[in-house]
């Protein structure tokens, strides 16, 4: 179960590792049209568009990463308990473990990553305010897989290597 647990993590760590590439890409390439208003939004080149989406997918496939593989494999090895619960109680036990900086950071973050999932054509300034805000906090989201991803090399993966 362990070896399992541990490729299920190294996994979503590569995983997230590409993601987060994929993003500083985008933000690099997208740097000069931020902050955006609504008609900078509705008046961008194709190319900032095909950015603007890479961001957007890189960043929901991000969080998804983190929080469908890598946070539950780490409950597992953490935490010891394989009882079903609540994603949310997962997160505060992996946060009172050293594992999640934050759970309101997290929380914050999927915020905005939802108010993107609806995208309405009347509502472009919204759109351009959740852009600009997540363009400016999307790190926080790095910062969140780097803790977890050291907390596991530093912690959990000297221990995997001890018992083998």
């Amino acid at each position: 179960m362990t070896n399992i647990l541990q490729y299920k993590i190294e996994t979503a760590i590569g995983e997230c590792e590409a993601h987060i590439a994929r993003i500083e890409s985008a933000t690099a390439g997208l740097k000069s049209t931020f902050p955006l208003s609504a008609e900078s939004l509705k008046n961008l080149s194709d190319q900032n568009v095909a950015l603007l989406d890479q961001f957007i997918y890189r960043f929901t496939k991000l969080q998804d990463a983190i929080g469908t593989r890598f946070f539950p494999s780490m409950a597992l090895l953490v935490i010891g308990d394989e009882e079903p619960r609540p994603f949310l109680d997962t997160l505060n036990r992996l946060e009172k473990a050293g594992v999640l900086e934050s759970v309101e950071k997290w929380q914050t973050l999927r915020v905005l990553r939802n108010n993107l999932a609806h995208d309405y054509p009347d509502s472009v300034g919204q759109c351009a305010d959740t852009l600009n805000i997540l363009f400016n906090d999307w790190k926080l989201m790095r910062s969140i897989f780097f803790t977890a991803r050291n907390y596991f090399a530093e912690r959990i993966l000297p221990l995997l290597q001890q018992n083998t």
